[in-house]
């Protein structure tokens, strides 16, 4: 096990993640990545004038508080310096992190059961990690 991914979104089950990835980190003397993905409903760019302004004004603050969280993730884990990695990415989340399971060499999956998605957006699309679960072929650890 070189490499685990931890998807992070600030969450308690994220965090619960990271702990259970430093553990298992350091035991197997794996690198991790710490991803974030940054999700915007509705294209931006669709949107004229000041309502347009928002939405880019909306995106950009996803974007900050993505590498605030991410910055904070990895001083977690400063006991574990040149190991650790933190990625921001944009798009769907579960898709983003299924794409980036299968293009760069990861391992392990550690993630958290619950986000914090809202409940309904949960009900329409089902959760992350189920989707996470079933499109990828490494090992998924959900943590509670």
């Amino acid at each position: 096990m070189k490499k685990i991914l931890i998807p992070i979104d600030g969450s308690e089950y994220s965090e619960r993640a990271m702990e259970k990835g430093r553990e298992l980190a350091k035991v197997f003397d794996s690198s991790i990545v710490l991803l974030n993905v940054v999700y915007v409903p509705l294209p931006v760019y669709t949107y004229e004038g000041e309502r347009g302004r928002n939405m880019m004004q909306l995106a950009e603050n996803a974007q900050k508080q993505s590498e605030e969280m991410l910055k904070d993730a990895k001083e977690f884990f400063s006991d574990m310096a040149g190991k650790v990695e933190a990625v921001s990415a944009e798009g769907d989340i579960a898709t983003v992190i299924i794409e980036y399971v299968k293009d760069n060499d990861i391992d392990f999956i550690i993630m958290g059961s619950h986000g914090l998605g809202a409940v309904m957006h949960r009900l329409l699309v089902g959760s992350v990690t189920t989707k996470v679960l079933h499109h990828v072929d490494q090992p998924v650890l959900v943590v509670k």
